[in-house]
């Protein structure tokens, strides 16, 4: 036999002892993919918990958007700020009305103490920011706690202290946190909710955050 067949029968037995069995090869892949399913699960279940910021603080004012007025006169009882601004929009009119006009009527039946409107021309909570500056400045107010829903509030929450550093922030989510965020991905409403909401942060993450404009002083 020539020396070179020789020798290579000899290294043969050395070389497919060094490779790792090919079930090893299969068991690391597996547990790879298990454990990036296991993250993946984790960070979802996370992820309506992590839109939602509920820390209100005693401020000058209660600005409420998206009318989510129950929270805020809550709030008010509780003594958190003695007047509550309704944000309300005047652009749109619907029967002859705004929502401004709706929202005046609804303050006249149910007769909120210290209540009053403050319109708003934004469509989006990015420009809505000075309309709700002018309403503050208009009662000398520099401190405020937001109330908005559940998982629009850390977006929100940014939004405010991005643009208007100078007044001091504070938010209230419209309902108990733990309602929606732990079992949003159990209820269809809920699920839909936390995406659309997760797709509106990210555009102000990525978008308006970075814009030039973005700080109003």
């Amino acid at each position: 036999m020539p020396r070179s067949e020789v020798a290579a029968s000899q290294e043969s037995p050395a070389s497919e002892r060094a490779q790792p069995p090919r079930i090893g090869k299969q068991l690391i892949v597996i547990g790879i993919i298990v454990a990036i399913a296991a993250i993946s699960l984790y960070l979802l279940s996370q992820a309506g918990e992590f839109l939602i910021v509920h820390a209100p603080e005693r401020a000058d004012v209660i600005i409420v958007l998206d009318g989510e007025w129950p929270q805020a006169v809550k709030l008010q009882k509780e003594g958190y700020a003695p007047r509550i601004l309704l944000d309300a929009g005047v652009n749109q009119v619907v029967y002859g009305r705004t929502e401004a006009d709706l929202a005046g009527e609804f303050l006249k039946q149910t007769k909120l103490a210290d209540t009053q409107i403050c319109p708003t021309t934004g469509d989006t909570t990015f420009e809505q920011v000075a309309d709700v500056k002018r309403c503050m400045d208009a009662v000398n107010a520099t401190s405020a706690v937001i109330v908005a829903p559940n998982f629009d509030t850390r977006r929100v929450i940014e939004t405010f202290r991005k643009r208007l550093p100078q007044y001091r922030w504070s938010i209230a989510a419209s309902s108990a946190p733990h309602r929606d965020a732990a079992l949003y991905w159990k209820h269809r409403s809920w699920a839909k909710t936390a995406l659309n909401a997760w797709e509106q942060y990210l555009s102000w993450k990525l978008g308006d955050e970075r814009r030039p404009d973005a700080v109003l002083r």
